[in-house]
């Protein structure tokens, strides 16, 4: 014990005898183990912590998968539900849930909209939820034969209703049906994502059809049941569902992943493990680069190991030294790179806040990825320090004190340290091209043609109930009353409505172009499409290239009407004009006659958001008179001021005409647009910290590598230029030895980037992962750092004179 507090007493003065190269060292650990623990700290909060459950079990999601389609992730219709939950018993049991939005109504209190879900009973004891406030829904509610019932969130009990703890049995305004409060969920539950209120799933099995009232599915594995079993057992009885009813479920099976898994898409989850490999990439950089510093650092100090060595110290005593050097170093900048870790999760929650993302999704410093800290930290001491301290403690003594060079001739870094080096390169490299990707991709977002001017453009999206509007001639009286009284508001220039922003997605469909004959309903070309008002072209500033804009005639019971973009005529219609075309989207629908051509907009938005590549889609919109079952809908108009000051007018419009009707998604064209390209500058910012952090290494690394060089060769550079060597030559000398390692290194880790790409397309955004132009930024930006490392010890090899050269230290 004595001897060990000895050493650790030593290797603190050999700490501080060593300020620079200790500071040096400190600050790199410091950002190899904080950005491993930060990132750590968000994958384990997004893809790997999950939902809180007793036991151990997951919940899994369960959803159809058909072969024959190449689809997977349907929703499972309600009595094939019922059939699973009946015959299963791989589970605690089934649960279905239906997602939907819930304008709550009350006499004191403005509308509000927020998230909602209809759940079957049996869903809270899923996930282990019990009410603070009451009761969960029975199975009389269930199948919809008992009274209008709801469950509230705890976040909407305090908030709108201030914690009323007499809130049970209270009826409330719930989509224009009076219902009646029969329970609060705890604080901070709010499954299956974001949802705040929860009616029953209302569904009775013996008035619904085979195939129809889908639902998404969700079950609790029983203890010792592995998903790979469940999913055998389910299939089973998806094949006696098949057998007993062909028409609707012939070749359907069903297809089971970890629920929290199910939300987000594979490609998400892939970047997400991408971006821990990238990180420990960093960490490995980092321990190389302290393992060369240390291993200069032990060829200095070399002599005086021999002196100890000669006096009595043996092998094992001195490598516990060095070693122990090594991890006070190493320890240091773990704790420090706790405390980035701390500030980088703050200020990555901070970003968040304003961010829908799941309830459970909590990026926090707990208690896993505290011990990831601890755990790298480790690492890192032993990768750093092990083979510098067996290095430094192996010399021949003797030669070791007969050498007069400086530091010590017979220590030299070698092969191992010039492998360390270009090890950082290749790694560093491969992380800038990921994060060149992602700069490219955010330059082109900012860059983004919308086709439109979005500056003075304000949007705010409503939903009409069944309850209130229970037809589509109802809900055609109240967009016309709504455009009127928006039309007539000072500031408005401009005003359409519309079923789907510009960057927010839009509707798919699969159409049939009049005289063309298709074999197979899935040859039919797949389409972009929304239902707008005369108004909403004028509102984007869009011209019509070719025809008319819809105007009053376009109702209902005239004939059907389509306006086109220049992307779907090109592609159907080559250079003839489009007017007068016709085609359809489903055989039961009408012909649509094309009235109208437009300039491109982008629709992008929505899931297409990430990984998109068409940027600019063909695109049809229909009126949105002649649109059956349209409820919600998007106000777009064109300011004359400010548009984020059209706010409370758009409101007073609204509740002029229907005062229990809430507005939401109350934004600007530009808000509207960044809502769905967030994911981009977060996976951006991320990976530039990431890039910029191992270059930064790496050329730290590669200079102290060459100063290190150029020093223990301070005689040799001193002769040749006595016999007649010149600052070039020497300089190139230098330059030559670190370029070469820089080319190998460099080389390798554009084929690890190349590599590491492929999983990353789901956050590109216009970038291929073979981008020339990355590549070749990467080259440039990688070879001017490493020019720098080189040729500041390359321009101190010139000043050496040759009697300081020829000096004995």
């Amino acid at each position: 014990m004595d001897s060990l507090l000895s050493d650790l007493r030593y290797g603190l003065r050999m700490v501080a005898r060593t300020p620079g190269l200790s500071a040096v060292a400190i600050l790199t650990i410091a950002l190899g183990v904080g950005l491993t623990t930060h990132t750590f700290s968000v994958v384990y909060g997004a893809a790997i912590r999950g939902l809180d459950l007793d036991g151990g079990t997951i919940l899994v999601s369960i959803s159809q998968d058909i072969p024959s389609e190449e689809t997977r992730g349907g929703r499972i219709p309600i009595l094939d539900f019922i059939d699973f939950r009946e015959q299963q018993t791989a589970f605690r049991g089934l649960a279905g849930t239906s997602q939907l939005s819930v304008n709550l109504a009350d006499e004191d209190s403005p509308p509000e909209r927020v998230q909602g879900a209809r759940v079957s009973a049996g869903l809270f004891a899923q996930v282990d939820a019990v009410p603070v406030l009451g009761r969960v829904f029975n199975p009389t509610e269930d199948a919809g034969t008992g009274e209008h019932v709801i469950i509230l969130g705890h976040a909407v009990w305090q908030n709108r209703y201030g914690g009323d703890p007499t809130i049970i049995g209270r009826r409330i305004q719930a989509n224009g049906e009076s219902t009646t409060v029969v329970g609060v969920m705890p604080e901070g539950f709010r499954f299956p994502l974001l949802h705040d209120v929860w009616l029953p799933l209302a569904v009775d099995p013996v008035l619904a059809e085979r195939g129809a009232n889908r639902i998404d599915v969700v079950g609790r594995l029983n203890e010792g049941v592995s998903l790979e079993q469940a999913g055998v057992q389910l299939e089973g009885i998806a094949r006696r569902i098949a057998a007993e009813y062909p028409e609707t479920n012939e070749g359907v099976g069903v297809w089971l992943q970890r629920y929290e898994d199910s939300v987000f898409p594979a490609e998400i989850l892939n970047v997400l493990w991408v971006m821990l490999a990238a990180v420990f990439a960093v960490l490995v950089i980092a321990c190389f680069n302290v393992a060369n510093l240390l291993l200069a650092r032990a060829a200095i100090r070399s002599k005086e190991v021999a002196v100890r060595s000669a006096l009595g110290a043996d092998r094992a005593r001195l490598i516990r030294q060095l070693l122990l050097e090594a991890s006070l170093l190493v320890a240091l900048g773990g704790v420090a790179g706790a405390v980035l870790a701390y500030i980088g999760v703050d200020a990555f929650n901070r970003i968040l806040v304003n961010v829908d993302i799941p309830y459970w999704m909590q990026i926090r410093l707990d208690a896993p990825a505290v011990g990831v800290s601890i755990g790298v930290t480790a690492f890192a001491s032993l990768l750093a320090g092990t083979v510098p301290a067996i290095r430094a403690s192996g010399g021949k003594i003797h030669e070791i004190i007969q050498d007069q060079s400086r530091g010590s001739s017979s220590f030299r870094l070698g092969r191992f340290s010039t492998a360390l080096v270009i090890s950082e390169i290749a790694l560093s490299c491969g992380l800038l091209v990921g994060a060149g990707m992602m700069i490219k991709t955010v330059m082109n977002l900012r860059s983004l043609d919308l086709g439109f001017e979005s500056e003075q453009l304000f949007t705010a999206r409503f939903r009409l109930v069944d309850t209130d509007y229970p037809d589509d001639e109802s809900r055609r009286r109240f967009f016309d009353r709504v455009l009127e009284s928006l039309s007539s508001v000072p500031s408005a220039e401009a005003v359409g409505l519309a079923m789907d922003l510009p960057a927010q997605g839009s509707g798919e469909a699969r159409i049939e172009l009049e005289g063309i004959a298709y074999a197979d309903p899935r040859d039919r070309p797949l389409s972009n499409f929304s239902s707008i008002t005369p108004g909403y072209l004028d509102a984007l500033g869009l011209n019509v290239l070719e025809g008319r804009d819809f105007g009053d005639e376009d109702r209902d019971d005239a004939v059907a009407t389509v306006i086109v973009n220049e992307s779907f005529a090109r592609k159907h219609y080559g250079d003839v004009s489009p007017l007068g075309r016709r085609f359809r989207r489903g055989e039961t629908l009408p012909w649509m006659t094309v009235v109208g051509l437009i300039p491109d907009i982008y629709v992008g938005g929505g899931d297409a958001g990430l990984g998109s590549g068409d940027v600019i889609p063909d695109q049809f919109f229909t009126p949105l008179a002649q649109r059956e079952g349209a409820r919600a809908v998007n106000m777009v108009v064109k300011t004359r001021d400010d548009p984020s000051s059209f706010a409370s007018a758009s409101r007073s419009v609204v509740a002029g005409i229907d005062a229990d009707l809430p507005l939401f998604n109350v934004w600007t064209m530009d808000e509207a647009v960044e809502s769905t390209t967030w994911p981009f500058g977060i996976f951006g910012t991320l990976f530039t910290i990431f890039g910029a952090a191992a270059l930064f290494l790496a050329a730290v690394g590669l200079y102290g590598v060459m100063a290190f060089s150029v020093n223990s060769r301070v005689q040799e550079m001193g002769v040749r230029m006595a016999l007649g060597a010149n600052a070039r030559d020497v300089t190139m000398l230098v330059l030559n030895k670190g370029m070469k390692q820089l080319g190998i290194g460099g080389a390798i880790g554009l084929l690890l980037g190349a590599l590491m790409a492929q999983p990353m397309t789901a956050v590109f955004f216009e970038v291929e992962p073979t981008d020339p132009t990355v590549y070749a930024a990467i080259i440039v930006t990688l070879g001017l750092a490493g020019l720098f490392a080189c040729l500041i010890p390359a321009r101190r090899a010139t000043r050496v004179e040759l009697v300081d050269a020829l000096q004995p230290d």
